[in-house]
């Protein structure tokens, strides 16, 4: 047991498969569709084509973090590294099942993955850069906070969760350590981080594994099988952190932890809970309930009303989001090899500056909190404005992976401002990246690769043709500008 109350930054490889993993819309994955995961790829060419390595972040027994700049961009992002004794060539993805779960979750509270690199017995797993710190150190710093603040953090974590409860994954390790801030200032959002723990699990499947970190450890792990319900545990010992500053459970060693996390009862007994009400006590008690069984859901805390009224955020500017759900329902692809790039600009090569008002209205929108925007979410976002939108219409141009729903990303890709995202330098970025010989060509087998290998021969085949106007079976660069004028209506021409 001593091996499970892991050292915060340490991480595991883990063997999977998203072979049985189904959509909330209930399509297998894999079925081809275009999103940011199709980009998202293992390359086996030297990572310092592509990135200079910075400073070290952080370093534990799977190797390291370092800063790392990508060299087209020169957007600085998080590049953790490790190691691996035997590769499976045939099967990376296989090898780290933190990448197979990044790669399928979408959400403005959860890491972005970009790429992954294969070298010489070291794996390079490529994220988006978090500055501003853990919340572990806030939590140090403030001592604890108020419920106002803490019910905003847990909102955001609660909801980045639920997002990936929702797509039958258990995160398996929360702790303020893997909750990152994106930058330091004040108001920064929130980033769960560290998901070499995590595992893709089917409803009626259990885990035996030991694994967490002690102090956030929920009893059933410790003494039979369990399911989704740890983590909501791990949120419960969180939430209780940052409003007293206290651990529910102490402990002088892990023996000591692990029999009051299993037998000790759960109490307010500290003067600093002398200031909390009644209502996050309440929460707090059903959350830390020592029965998996009775212990609220994911979703139930969501919708907890002491979460939703002390940590809602501040008013969304209604100009913005009027703008923003305009461009929504105005949105329009009419090739695949159109959407394919705008996908890939969104999800590779634009920072969070591009996002940030456009967050506020997704998650402002999304009033389940999935992660997911539904016809009926889209529809109750518009009721206080003076246009009419077609639901159907926005779900036919938008859902790019075709799952019913328009995801975090399609809501970006849809909404970010057109001009300056797909500008021509970044559809240079683009062509370089789908140029994989860099002959200033783009042939069929090239794109079917940059799209990934679930991509029909049949589809790829039509997508260059749509824009091979010379008819020599290849897309050049005035080709692949001219064809995303063609049909950008709402973009400045490219020159």
């Amino acid at each position: 047991m001593g091996n499970c109350c892991r050292p915060s930054r340490e991480s595991k490889i883990g063997l999977t498969s998203t072979q049985d993993y189904i959509t909330p819309s209930g399509n297998i994955a894999g079925t081809f569709a275009i999103n940011p995961a199709n980009f998202i790829q293992i390359s086996t060419l030297p990572i310092t084509k592509d990135y200079e390595i910075g400073e070290t972040l952080a370093s534990g027994s799977f190797g390291e973090v370092y800063i790392g700049t990508h060299l087209s961009t020169g957007i600085k992002r998080a590049i953790k590294v490790i190691y691996i004794a035997e590769p499976d060539k045939n099967d990376m993805e296989k090898l780290c099942e933190e990448v197979s779960v990044l790669k399928v979750l979408d959400h403005p509270n959860i890491i972005r993955i970009f790429e992954v690199f294969n070298n010489k017995n070291k794996l390079y797993i490529v994220t988006e850069l978090c500055t501003g710190g853990e919340l572990f150190e806030r939590i140090q710093k403030s001592r604890r906070f108020g419920e106002n603040q803490a019910a905003k953090y847990m909102l955001d974590i609660v909801s980045a969760i639920m997002h990936c409860h929702n797509q039958n994954i258990v995160h398996r390790d929360l702790k303020p350590e893997n909750i990152l801030f994106e930058n330091s200032n004040p108001d920064a959002k929130l980033k769960l981080v560290n998901f070499g723990t995590s595992k893709f699990i089917k409803p009626e499947k259990r885990l035996s594994q030991n694994i967490g970190t002690c102090y956030y450890m929920a009893p059933e792990i410790l003494t039979s099988t369990y399911s989704k319900e740890i983590d909501v545990w791990s949120l419960g010992v969180i939430l209780y952190i940052m409003l007293s500053g206290h651990m529910p459970f102490p402990g002088s060693n892990d023996n000591e932890i692990y029999a009051k996390i299993k037998g000790a009862p759960l109490n307010f007994m500290h003067q600093s809970w002398l200031r909390v009400s009644e209502e996050a006590k309440i929460l707090l008690r059903k959350m830390l309930d020592k029965n998996p069984n009775t212990r609220c859901t994911i979703n139930q805390v969501f919708n907890d009303n002491w979460l939703q009224t002390r940590g809602l955020s501040k008013v969304i500017d209604k100009e913005i989001e009027a703008d923003s759900l305009q461009r929504l329902s105005c949105f329009s692809t009419h090739s695949k090899l159109q959407t394919a790039i705008y996908v890939f600009i969104v999800s590779q090569l634009l920072d969070n500056s591009h996002f940030d008002k456009l967050r506020e209205v997704f998650m402002c929108a999304d009033k389940d909190g999935d992660g997911f925007l539904s016809k009926n979410e889209i529809e109750k976002a518009t009721e206080d404005f003076n246009f009419k939108i077609d639901t159907q219409e926005i779900m036919k141009q938008c859902d790019t992976d075709k799952n019913g729903l328009i995801n975090y990303s399609e809501f970006l890709t849809a909404t970010v401002n057109k001009n300056k995202a797909y500008c021509r330098k970044n559809l240079e970025n683009a062509f370089k990246r789908f140029d994989k010989n860099g002959d200033g060509q783009i042939d069929k087998e090239e794109l079917r690769e940059s799209l990934g290998k679930s991509a029909y021969e049949s589809i790829v085949n039509r997508m260059v043709d749509e824009a091979d106007t010379n008819k020599d079976g290849k897309i050049n660069f005035d080709e692949f500008v001219e064809h995303m004028n063609k049909y950008s209506k709402e973009i400045s021409e490219i020159v």
